[in-house]
Parts: C-alpha cells; structure tokens; sequence
C-alpha cells in the first residue's frame, strides 16, 4: 500500500535545477569570503536547508567543489576555443600570445576561483582524475596552437605537449606562488607575470 505522506519523487529536470541552485550559491561564497569559506555547511546555511539535504544532489562536499570548477572552467574553456579558432587566419604567435595571457586574466578576474581550481589540492578518486583530465584538456589546447606555429616556422620545433606543459607552467607560476603564500607581494607578482610572458613566447621561438 501506497505511503499517503511520502513525497513524489523529483524529476531530473528539477534535480538539476537544485543543483544549480547549490552552486550558485557556493559561487557566492566563494567569490565573497574565499575557497576556505566554502563548505557544506556554509552552503546550506545560505540556502537555509539542513547540510545533509545536499547530499541528495551531490554526493559530498568534494562533489560540490569539484562540479562548481567544472562550471566555472567551462567558461573559460569556451573563450579557448575561441582563440583556437582564430588560429585558422590569424598570425599564429599573436594567438599564442592571446591564449597565455588568457590564463594571466583568469587569474586576476578570478582569485579566489583561480585558487580553488588551480591551487587547493583535489580530493581523491573522481575529483582527482577530473582535475587530471581538465589539466590533460588545457595542455593538449595549447600543444595544438603550438604544433600549428611549428609546421608554419613561427615556432621552433619541440615535442608539442611537452611545450606545451611548459609555457603553462611558466605562465601560472607567479600566481601560484602568490595564492599559496609562498609570494606576498602583489606588486612582484604582477612585475614577474611580465618577464614569465616574455621568457615563454622567447623560449616557443628560441
């Protein structure tokens, strides 16, 4: 016999809509008080609902953090492609140019999304391999750029992923060191993104 009190259960539609309501709401927290703000806790004091209900919609706060990244990454993925696609008229070294300075940007007009995607250690299991192959994604876009530049001879030939892998660490550098305290000084660090700009477009074309 059928529970007269049990609740219907929700369609995927309105499953889905909770959980952007959740990010949402992370992302509010984490651009207001930081990546060490953001807990489960937090989000459901926000939201006004016991912590426990978001585990309905996402399996752990892990989850929660990882699927926020994903969705704020995936902006940044789509002005890649972008400039990916202006590779196919435009002066390769200058797109080049455009694409590391895109993660320069990111950077600074996300700090504290710059810090949970790029600095904070991943948990474990699905997180890690999602970080993994998000990290994977970006090198290959940038090795794909640069195999470009090399077969045109704007850029000399090396081993295109490694290349890759290279400048982007080069270029991310800076804020890391900054983000994880290792770099106090805002002032250095901007003056350092500069020279690691240059050095990473000398070295592509050394």
């Amino acid at each position: 016999m059928c529970n007269p009190m049990s609740r219907p259960k929700k369609t995927e539609a309105e499953m889905q809509i909770r959980r952007d309501q959740i990010l949402d709401t992370a992302y509010a927290i984490l651009q207001k008080d930081g990546p060490h703000a953001l807990t489960s806790r937090a989000i459901a004091d926000r939201m006004g609902v016991a912590h426990m209900s978001l585990y309905t919609y996402f399996k752990n706060q892990a989850a929660i953090l990882s699927a926020l990244s994903e969705r704020e990454m995936a902006k940044l993925h789509a002005r890649q492609h972008a400039i990916e696609q202006r590779a196919e008229t435009e002066d390769i070294v200058l797109v080049m140019l455009d694409a590391l300075k895109l993660f320069i940007t990111f950077a600074c007009e996300n700090p504290n999304l710059y810090r949970l995607a790029w600095v904070i250690p991943e948990g474990g299991g699905e997180n890690l391999e999602q970080s993994r192959q998000r990290m994977q994604d970006t090198v290959w876009y940038l090795a794909r750029l640069l195999k470009q530049g090399m077969e045109q001879g704007s850029f000399t030939t090396r081993e295109p992923f490694l290349a890759a892998a290279t400048v982007l660490g080069m270029i991310n550098m800076p804020h890391i060191l900054f983000h994880s305290g290792k770099l106090i000084d805002p002032e250095l660090r901007d003056r350092m993104v500069v020279e690691v700009l240059s050095a990473a477009m000398g070295y592509l074309k050394d």
